[in-house]
């Protein structure tokens, strides 16, 4: 192969692969060293090196159209029969895989690889700004410069989304470094986007975290599968050093599915730095940067937990300290500006009422402790809720529980449901007692349930026009109710044959999911018409079966996740409603259940579920990985006796936690959300 580069001066030999030779050279029209790419065809197959040298020519051309900081700059080309090359910047450094391979562990801590990633996900957001996706994303191809600065290298098979020539990339092809490649990737490279780049940077990361790759099987085959199949152990877990919050974030990224993935190469890197961020601040003790990009006023405790210094009771009939929530005669509300006030006084202009009117002492409060109900012990791991408040309290009157046992919060209003008294009831997200279920004459004439009649109230939801729909325990029947609780009409589930429905959840499209503890599925139908769509699972103990399934909630993916207390596993399904995965099991260790009961998943895609029987609320990744628990038993602010539901308000970061054998709903501030 000829070593003419025109006027450029070879040097030396500077590296050595398959198909090409990097040479160091002198550029003397500009006096500056540069790198030439060399184009080795010697072992190839002649029918087969026109489409290398086509694949050659196009890497150059891509890449000499990108130009960004942290991408390798392509400053000549030249293709023909004899020699193909094309020359680019001289770096002058180390691969991050060389990096890695000179420290003896073979790894960096989370605020080493920071700046290294998020110059990664810059320079990778302006190639998939161009419809380019690099597909061979590894630490071979990020390279570190002695000042700090971050390349990345080698488009070899960089992917036009908008000009690819089908011929190049065959279908069924994988391309890219095997450890690193995304499921798609291994099926059909030709056909991936900007995700799989978003799947490889994760791996790179789990690779830097924790020293080794996640998947790496006794062979070729086993790997593969892996890959497509199982999912990949925890980060923390290989590493218990690592936050919770970061291995969330990189699981999250390498997700099986694409679309399960963050939307963008820069929600990756916003939310690792959020991760980041949260947990300085816990260790600090301090507000978070990363907390206040988000929208939150208020910053993380001073401690997680202070040991003998018990969260401030709620008291009935008087200001609790730490809220400034007091109960009247009839419910109770929160008391925006921390002193005692009759309830028209609440300003309804506060977007956050629960965020308003803080003292030290609330400042203090901070997280509650982890707990395990057989000892009651605090573990000392971060969690990121703060107990702020509750509604209601034991007895008969408006605003007051008998037994609640379900809650939706959705559209500024609060929706409970009282087994016991056999009514709903609606509340501001200030605590002000709006109404409750009643029956309509004029709408109730000639129905099943004589106008919306409950015997066992057992599930609410709210659509987006803000109609409440409730279902009861003992029939198959849904109660349609306008905003203030007014019945309305109601429609029968003809595919229920016995027993009643457990859950319910209205999606943004205006599908109804029930569950059917009964039939052991989930039954989908439209909330205008009552139309059966299809249903979702089937009764027994296997992968994608129910025993008891009772609690719903859906992501922003479109997934379905399903609490079975019958068989105390949370249950994922995609939007097709195919089986994804399931975690949990009974016990009271960590991650496990006794009676789950309720579910819900805030805007970061953290699960939190309802643990009746060990009185807490546990929390995962939407993986399924356990991150921590809270309450316990007991009564003071921030505990539980048989907690039955949750649900979430995205807009303000308030987790609502029906508390039934205290007779109250809590409310709890998302930290981290």
């Amino acid at each position: 192969m000829s070593q003419n580069f025109g006027q450029y001066q070879v040097i030396c030999e500077v590296g050595r692969g398959g198909m090409g030779i990097v040479y160091k050279a002198q550029d003397p029209r500009l006096n500056r060293l540069v790198a030439i790419k060399q184009l080795i065809l010697d072992n190839v197959d002649p029918d087969k090196k026109d489409e290398f040298r086509e694949r050659f020519r196009r890497e150059a051309i891509l890449a000499a159209g990108l130009s960004h900081p942290n991408l390798i700059s392509i400053y000549d080309v030249s293709i023909n029969p004899d020699n193909a090359y094309y020359v680019m910047e001289l770096l002058e450094g180390r691969s991050l895989r060389e990096e890695l391979e000179k420290r003896p562990d073979r790894k960096m801590t989370p605020d080493e690889f920071a700046p290294v990633f998020k110059q990664v996900c810059d320079g990778l957001a302006h190639m998939h700004s161009m419809s380019l996706v690099h597909r061979d994303i590894k630490p071979d191809n990020i390279f570190l410069l002695p000042d700090g600065k971050v390349k990345i290298t080698d488009l070899g098979i960089a992917r036009s989304g908008e000009s690819e020539s089908s011929n190049l990339t065959k279908p069924g092809v994988m391309l890219g470094t095997l450890s690193y490649v995304s499921p798609e990737q291994l099926q059909d490279a030709r056909n991936v986007d900007h995700r799989a780049d978003i799947y490889s940077l994760a791996v790179v990361a789990y690779e830097t975290l924790c020293g080794q790759v996640p998947f790496a099987g006794d062979g070729l085959t086993s790997t593969l599968m892996a890959i497509i199949s199982k999912e990949a152990k925890p980060v923390n877990d290989v590493s218990p050093e690592i936050p919770p919050d970061i291995a969330s974030v990189i699981a999250k990224a390498m997700r099986k599915k694409a679309p399960d993935r963050y939307l963008s190469v820069m929600e990756f890197d916003k939310e690792y730095e959020r991760a980041i961020s949260l947990n300085k601040g816990a260790a600090a003790g301090g507000s978070s940067g990363g907390m206040l990009r988000s929208g939150l006023t208020g910053g993380l405790p001073t401690k997680s937990y202070t040991p003998g210094v018990p969260v401030p009771p709620a008291q009935g009939g008087k200001l609790t300290p730490a809220t400034g929530l007091r109960t009247t005669g009839s419910h109770s509300v929160v008391n925006i500006g921390g002193t005692p006030g009759p309830q028209e006084e609440i300003p309804k202009a506060v977007v956050k009422p629960w965020l308003a009117g803080r003292t030290a002492e609330t400042q203090k409060a901070a997280s509650v402790g982890s707990t395990t109900p057989s000892t009651g012990s605090i573990t000392q791991s971060v969690v990121l809720v703060k107990p702020v408040g509750q509604i209601g309290k034991a007895g008969e009157e408006k605003g007051s529980f008998q037994e609640p046992s379900s809650i939706c919060v959705r559209n500024g209003k609060i929706v409970v449901a009282d087994t016991a008294a056999r009514k709903f009831q609606v509340f501001s997200r200030d605590g002000r007692w709006l109404g409750e279920s009643r029956s309509n004459p004029v709408t109730a004439k000639g129905t099943r349930t004589n106008g919306g009649i409950f015997s066992k109230p057992s599930s609410v939801a709210i659509d987006a026009r803000g109609r409440i729909y409730a279902a009861d325990s003992a029939d198959h029947f849904i109660r349609v109710f306008d905003g203030q609780g007014t019945f309305q009409r109601e429609f029968l589930n003809k595919n229920g044959k016995d027993g009643g429905i457990l859950g319910l959840y209205c999606d943004a499209t205006g599908n109804l999911y029930m569950s059917d503890p009964d039939n052991g599925c989930i039954h989908v139908v439209s909330s205008e018409t009552g139309t059966w769509m299809r249903k979702i699972g089937t009764k027994g103990t296997s992968d994608g079966q129910f025993q008891l399934p009772q609690s719903l909630g859906i992501d922003r993916f479109g997934q379905l996740f399903v609490v079975d207390y019958g068989t105390s596993k949370v249950s994922v399904f995609s939007k097709a409603g195919m089986f994804q995965r399931s975690w949990g099991g009974k016990g009271t260790g960590k991650g496990q259940f006794n009676v789950p009961r309720g579910i819900a998943i805030d805007r970061v895609d953290r699960v939190y579920v309802a643990d009746s029987l060990n009185h807490r609320v546990s929390v995962f990744s939407a993986g399924g990985d356990y991150l921590y628990s809270f309450g316990g038993r007991g009564n003071e602010l921030g505990k539980f006796i048989g907690p039955s539901d949750l649900s979430i308000d995205p807009e303000n970061n308030m987790l609502y936690v029906v508390d039934r054998g205290n007779c109250r709903v809590q409310i709890f501030e998302l930290l981290m959300s």
